[in-house]
């Protein structure tokens, strides 16, 4: 099974009804480095990292994965291997942080990341 993309109005929309979403951030070391903001409650996991945090994640929540990558490259990999190892409710932010930040979607300041333990 292919992941499926969310819109950032969508998932804002989620947000406001009060579904329980799990931004995961995708972004490799080098996007990370240049960042200055996530979105709301985001945890790290890189692509590359997937396999290193699937103990720590628990079934749940919809996932919602994002990077900065044109298609949304790492976010659909990472959404991809989530699906793969048997998680539900995983989707790729389409047009990933930029759109986000674009629709002027709340964000917090990155020191502020929650990072899974690696």
């Amino acid at each position: 099974m292919e992941p499926t993309r969310i819109t950032v109005e969508e998932a804002k929309e989620r947000m406001d009804r009060g579904e329980p979403l799990l931004f995961i951030d995708s972004r490799n070391s080098e996007a990370w480095s240049k960042a200055s903001v996530k979105l709301p409650g985001a945890v790290l996991i890189p692509a590359d990292e997937v396999q290193n945090h699937l103990r720590e994640m628990t079934p749940g929540p919809t996932m919602v994965t994002y990077c900065t990558c044109p298609h949304e490259a790492s976010s659909a990999r990472v959404a991809q291997k989530l699906l793969n190892h048997g998680f539900k409710n995983v989707h790729a932010l389409y047009d990933g942080l930029d759109a986000w930040v674009k629709a002027g979607y709340p964000v917090e300041p990155k020191d502020s990341f929650k990072q899974r333990n690696r």
